[in-house]
């Protein structure tokens, strides 16, 4: 029983830190893409142009890691 316990509780912290671990990496991937904004949806980074959309494929894939204005 005890047993039982204490793995839901370390299932549980687990579940809890993994939450806050992505909201914070969430958090400064967007903060990427809004200093790359141009102010009207899109996004400029390496000398292209493309939608905030494509932008956000594109960090996904890890093609912006090393970007420019």
């Amino acid at each position: 029983m005890l047993e039982t316990l204490v793995c839901v509780l370390v299932v549980v912290i687990y579940l809890i830190a993994s939450v806050f671990n992505a909201d914070g990496q969430s958090a400064e991937k967007n903060d990427q893409l809004d200093q790359m904004d141009d102010g009207m949806g899109n996004v400029i980074t390496d000398g292209e142009h493309m939608t905030r959309a494509e932008a956000e494929d594109a960090q996904a894939r890890g093609e912006l890691y090393d970007t420019y204005y």
